[in-house]
């Protein structure tokens, strides 16, 4: 069995999460602090989807992001609504699609 890669909550800082093109990550879940003022960055190689889709919805403002080819895309803060839990969300590569997790703190 494969060991998941979380990255702490640490002051201020973003949290840089990169897509390959069959949908994995090279972070599986990301503690993100509201209060702090944390955002996911996704970057990728090839074209990715990242959706927040699933009953829980999206703890930032927008709920898709699309990450260019070689590029990447910021998720922003999360919403001060944004419940204290785990969101699911699915990683759409040009070969694969993946599930990880954000779990937002205060």
């Amino acid at each position: 069995m494969a060991t998941q890669k979380v990255t702490p909550i640490k002051g201020s800082q973003d949290h840089h999460v990169h897509a390959k093109h069959n949908g994995e990550v090279d972070i599986d879940t990301v503690h993100v602090s509201k209060g702090a003022g944390h955002q996911v960055t996704w970057s990728s190689d090839g074209k990715a989807v990242i959706a927040f889709s699933s009953e829980a919805g999206s703890p930032f403002e927008e709920a898709v992001f699309h990450v260019p080819a070689g590029g990447s895309v910021s998720s922003g803060p999360a919403r001060a609504t944004a419940e204290e839990k785990t969101y699911k969300y699915s990683v759409v590569g040009e070969k694969g699609v993946n599930d990880p997790t954000v779990i937002i703190h205060n």
